[in-house]
């Protein structure tokens, strides 16, 4: 089972954090910098409509070997962490 731990810059506008890959996988996701907002989720992602990432605790997700996963932050240059479990 490969464990890959990146660290993702994400800005105003939305990143793929996680892409897809041959078979499902967790992802694991945390906001790595304090004072920042991060939401998360598909390519359309917003603070409207994405889930918050917490800086002290960390958002699971289950990704379909075609899923890809999204993140915007209200700031540029935030670190999101994220490590993928397949």
């Amino acid at each position: 089972m490969p464990v890959v731990s990146t660290g993702v810059t994400v800005g105003t506008s939305a990143v793929q954090i996680a892409g897809p890959s041959v078979k499902p996988k967790y992802v694991y996701v945390q906001n790595g910098t304090d004072g920042t907002l991060v939401h998360v989720g598909g390519s359309n992602v917003t603070a409207s409509n994405g889930i918050l990432a917490s800086t002290t605790n960390t958002t699971v997700f289950q990704l379909n070997a075609d899923d890809a996963l999204f993140a915007i932050s209200d700031t540029v240059a935030t670190v999101v962490k994220v490590v993928e479990v397949s």
